[in-house]
């Protein structure tokens, strides 16, 4: 279940810069740079653990991404969301290490095990601060019925930056998934570092207290 995702933190050390090949088109490759820097622990001084659904523990670090678009997401499979369906999803939460110029907020249905489904909900971010957790309240709450759920941060980057951020780890199956526009799939960022780094983005999902 969701909520019994949060765990202790465990002393886990990240490396601090890992730099990995990914096949590209044909013959072609592109270099997906990870960096993690350890800090100290930023709690979520509001959680509601009645309230919220997330795989993450407290915020550790961000990972460095290169230029280009990305999209970081955690997925609520069908099972998962069983005892929240009729709940209300009003808000999300997330940590943001450095704001980019371009940084929207998705939330898809279920679609195949690696790929979510249908849009939902989006909305460009205004007003987002830097180095802390923000809570993006939605516009118009999404009833949980009973399909499953992917939430997620899509940004564009002009320089290599961090963004989204991330726990200590280790990562939950449906805590890490990423998405690049240099091969145009959704990947866990476990496979994508090739198990180098395993870590949950820092995004929660807020249901209307009953």
């Amino acid at each position: 279940m969701p909520n019994n995702a949060l765990k202790t933190i465990r002393d886990i050390k990240l490396n601090t810069i890992a730099v990995f090949f990914v096949p590209f088109i044909l013959s072609f490759f592109f270099i997906y740079l990870i960096g993690i820097q350890s800090c100290n622990d930023e709690e979520d001084p509001n959680i509601d653990l009645n309230n919220e659904l997330h795989y993450d523990t407290n915020n550790n670090s961000a990972p460095d991404l290169l230029e280009g678009v990305h999209e970081s997401a955690i997925r609520f499979e069908s099972r998962d969301l069983l005892p929240y369906q009729s709940r209300t999803l009003s808000a999300v939460k997330i940590f943001i290490a450095h704001v980019p110029t371009d940084l929207t907020l998705r939330i898809y249905t279920d679609g195949r095990s690696n790929t979510p489904g249908n849009l939902l909900y989006e909305a460009a971010l205004v007003g987002v601060k830097s180095n802390q957790w923000n809570v993006i309240e939605l516009t118009s709450g999404l009833i949980i019925g009973n399909d499953g759920l992917w939430i997620s941060l899509r940004f564009s980057l002009n320089e290599t930056q961090r963004v989204i951020g991330c726990d200590r780890g280790p990562a939950f199956i449906n805590g890490d998934w990423a998405f690049n526009q240099y091969d145009n799939n959704w990947r866990s960022l476990r496979n994508r570092t090739n198990n180098q780094l395993s870590v949950n983005w820092n995004i929660r999902a807020v249901l209307k207290p009953k």
